[in-house]
């Protein structure tokens, strides 16, 4: 394994540390080299979403902010809309796209290594898996407090080591919607779920209502881009209300062990690093698609 490798692999200490809270900050992981192709792809979804308002009288043309930089745009230009949510409705609010960008990012050999790490060289990149463009103010995209797991199929996966990676495409504070943790809730094993969000169209209201959540202290991940948070499947955590006026752009990408249950059996995952059968990882987002096109 190359020196490269061995400078992203967590320490003894740092292992301890997630499988003791449930969770583990990392900064400074991801270069930016890891980013910026999915922040492209999504800047000129902005820009499509942009003229596609424009030319269904939505938008006015003189208020499609072109200069802003990508933390701000979309922000600016959902307000200008006649409908504020028409743009995000209409091209994000489907959170899952297998392009190349992303697959750049959930292949990055930096955060591999980390998971590495974790769980083993056999590297599964879960099915499930999400980009978010949380807009200031908008509530239907707040996530009450959950566990990963209660949206899988824990009959299947309650077994599995599945570990989340959120991380940040810009700055991620409490103002703009950052996410909290309840440290140590993962040892309480899968608390119900009866709290549903009442906000209409709401992008995944089911969460744990208060009166049940568990002891522990609430941690809040403020992170810069290039940090990831890693979850276990299993802590309680939550993404708070944006209250700024940028976008907080993220992502949240699941890992587990190569044949293990992911909980998502009807949806294929790719192999993103296997040192047993390296012919068998996935090189490109094509091949990613072509695992799906056939399930």
């Amino acid at each position: 394994m190359s020196t490269q490798h061995n400078r992203n692999r967590l320490t003894a200490e740092q292992k301890q540390q997630f499988h003791e809270d449930g969770f583990l900050f990392v900064r400074n992981l991801l270069p930016n080299e890891a980013l910026q192709p999915l922040i492209d792809e999504l800047a000129q979804r902005v820009d499509d979403g942009t003229r596609a308002a424009v030319e269904h009288g939505i938008l006015d043309p003189s208020d499609t902010y072109n200069d802003e930089p990508f933390e701000k745009r979309l922000g600016l230009v959902s307000n200008a809309c006649s409908d504020p949510n028409w743009i995000w409705s209409n091209y994000f609010r489907d959170q899952k796209i297998r392009t190349a960008g992303m697959f750049t990012l959930r292949t990055a050999p930096a955060l591999l290594d980390v998971i590495e790490s974790v769980i083993g060289s056999e590297i599964l990149a879960h099915p499930q898996f999400n980009y978010r463009a949380k807009l200031p103010n908008q509530d239907i995209t707040v996530i009450p407090w959950h566990q990963d797991l209660a949206y899988l199929i824990p009959e299947e996966a309650g077994e599995t080591l599945v570990v989340n990676v959120w991380l940040p495409l810009v700055q991620a504070t409490e103002e703009n919607g950052c996410m909290q943790v309840i440290r140590g809730s993962h040892r309480f094993n899968l608390i119900d779920h009866n709290y549903q969000d009442p906000t209409p169209g709401h992008t995944g209201g089911k969460g744990i209502s208060e009166a049940e959540l568990p002891p522990g202290d609430i941690v809040t991940a403020e992170l810069d881009g290039g940090d990831v948070l890693l979850t276990n499947e299993r802590v309680v955590h939550r993404g708070l209300p944006n209250r700024s006026d940028t976008v907080r752009w993220s992502v949240d990408t699941r890992y587990s062990q190569i044949g293990l249950p992911t909980g998502r059996a009807s949806v294929p995952g790719f192999v993103a690093r296997s040192r047993e059968n390296p012919e068998s990882v996935a090189t490109s987002h094509q091949d990613w698609n072509r695992l799906l096109a056939s399930s």
